[in-house]
């Protein structure tokens, strides 16, 4: 049977986060995840890198903690990280005081925070609205998650950690208060494996009350859901943010080729059974328009939902901090157990840093951090592909770092490597091929968070069957299932935003699937 120094559980940003400092601390680390990785909460978020603006006032030491990890993330993984900066903007109504607290809640937690004039916000900003009555510059970010985790794993992976996606973990033997055995399975071929570790992580996020149960514990929390509209197109140029106590609709992200305003706040009672509402969408577009009017002529392209792992007692959704905890369960009875709950993307890194502290403690071993000034990947040095077109080679520089050289290598020797697969994100053939022979790809929608392909505005309408056509190069699956699987879990996000162009474009979509590739039994009663 395996053994392993650390086994983590979970694979978004906070748990590879932390396989990443482990493995660079020397230590022997597997991490099990049950879907793809960034799958839960982290490819769920608006992919804001935090200043500390928005908690400067009600969550200061969110604030502190935001201020310093934005500054040391745009240092180690500025390949995936848009440095955009961003705008606090109060608009007529809003509680004319809130300025003053703001700025002296961002001087007493650290966040740069400037005042500016409405003439020069509507200068860098022009489609603000006419309606803003005061301003604030910060130092916002847009960052891409996927991309970001993606590359915490290849780094602890070059460090000897064994990172593995597509594994459920089913079972923890527990003797003498400790964890002896976790048992799990393997989702690729359904087999049963089982390894002994030293220290257990529950990185799980929003499910890591049901990993701790598996121990027979419980972590009291709140679930929130958080629900986001994606529009075609970027309308800013910078983050907005809506100068005012945070609330349902006040962020708008300008993402790669599309806008993402969000988001809400509302208490689910489950992680995986919930929906985005329609009256939601409806709220935060009216709320994105009083910010950006032109938002009314956008087109919705998709509305998606995350839910977050909040601990808060009593309190519920804004009410409670964004500040995280790590939970050693020794004084539960199982010593070799350590959870991480709360906080945010901006400071998965100091949570990563916090609770591989306590376990180097636990195993007794040496070795410091060093992520916070170890570069996750750098940028390719500058030279010129003169046989790639410019714009996917821009896009791969963000996306990819340093693998992007393995892959322009790819994209450039392939006979078919830079012929362009869609259209809406520019992704050539040769980025899918070479995520499509990976291990840890299994589905189309795998493919999709490493590439971006099928996110842009026709939402895998045109690019659907090129991407499986890849896909089957190096996969003995059944195409109709990868497609079908596919189109349902799009389904999802387009469905909430129905109405206008997007309307038109899904009737037409709906007529080639069924009318023309006559594919009406992968769509499912939902879709239809």
């Amino acid at each position: 049977m395996p053994k392993t120094e650390v086994l983590i559980v979970g694979g978004g940003v906070t748990g590879a986060g932390i396989a990443r400092d482990l493995a660079l601390r020397g230590t022997s680390v597997m991490l099990l995840e049950k879907e793809d990785f960034s799958t839960g909460a982290t490819g769920r978020s608006h992919g804001m890198l935090h200043s500390g603006g928005r908690y400067a006032v009600k969550d200061p030491e969110s604030a502190m903690d935001c201020a310093r990890e934005g500054v040391i993330l745009k240092r180690i993984a500025s390949y995936c990280i848009e440095d955009t900066g961003g705008l606090f903007i109060g608009i007529e109504d809003d509680d004319p005081t809130y300025v003053d607290r703001f700025l002296r809640g961002c001087a007493e937690t650290g966040v740069q925070a400037k005042e500016i004039t409405t003439k020069e916000a509507l200068s860098l900003e022009p489609r603000l609205s006419s309606r803003v009555s005061s301003s604030v510059e910060v130092l916002d970010a847009s960052i891409d998650p996927f991309a970001l985790t993606l590359g915490n794993v290849e780094d602890a992976r070059d460090c000897g950690a064994e990172i593995l996606n597509y594994r459920v973990v089913q079972r923890f033997l527990v003797q003498e208060g400790r964890i002896q055995e976790v048992i799990f399975e393997n989702l690729r071929n359904g087999s049963r494996e089982s390894v002994r570790p030293e220290v257990v992580v529950n990185a799980s996020g929003a499910w890591v009350d049901n990993v701790a149960s598996l121990a027979g514990l419980r972590i009291p929390m709140s679930i929130d859901k958080g629900t986001l509209v994606v529009f075609n197109g970027r309308l800013v140029n910078r983050l907005i943010n809506r100068l005012r106590m945070p609330s349902d609709g006040d962020i708008i992200v300008p993402s790669h080729s599309a806008s993402i305003v969000g988001t809400t706040s509302d208490r689910v009672d489950s992680v995986e059974d919930f929906v985005v509402d329609r009256s939601d969408v409806d709220l935060l577009i009216s709320e994105g328009q009083s910010m950006v009017p032109d938002l009314r002529h956008a087109r919705a392209i998709r509305a998606y939902a995350g839910v977050r792992p909040l601990l808060g007692g009593r309190k519920e959704g804004r009410d409670i901090s964004r500040t995280y905890r790590v939970i050693d369960h020794e004084e539960e009875g199982i010593d070799n157990l350590v959870s991480i709950v709360g906080g945010k993307l901006t400071t998965y890194r100091l949570m990563a840093e916090k609770t591989s502290d306590l376990i180097m403690c636990k195993l007794g071993s040496a070795g410091h951090c060093i992520t916070a000034s170890e570069p996750i990947s750098n940028p390719m040095a500058a030279k010129t592909v003169r046989d790639l077109l410019a714009f996917p080679l821009i896009r791969m520089n963000r996306k990819y770092g340093d693998e992007q050289t393995d892959i322009i290598a790819g994209c450039t020797s392939s006979l078919r490597g830079k012929e362009i697969l869609c259209t809406c994100e520019e992704v050539l053939r040769g980025e899918a091929e070479y995520f499509c022979s990976r291990e840890d790809v299994m589905r189309l929608s795998d493919v999709m968070r490493r590439t971006r392909i099928g996110m842009g505005y026709c939402q895998a309408g045109l690019c659907i069957f090129d991407m499986a056509s890849v896909m089957m190069e190096h996969s003995n699956q059944e195409p109709l299932d990868l497609i079908g699987h596919y189109l349902r879990e799009r389904w999802k996000g387009v469905e909430p935003v129905l109405f206008g162009s997007q309307l038109r474009q899904e009737v037409f979509k709906r007529y080639l699937y069924d009318g023309v590739y006559h594919l009406e039994s992968l769509l499912g009663g939902e879709a239809r």
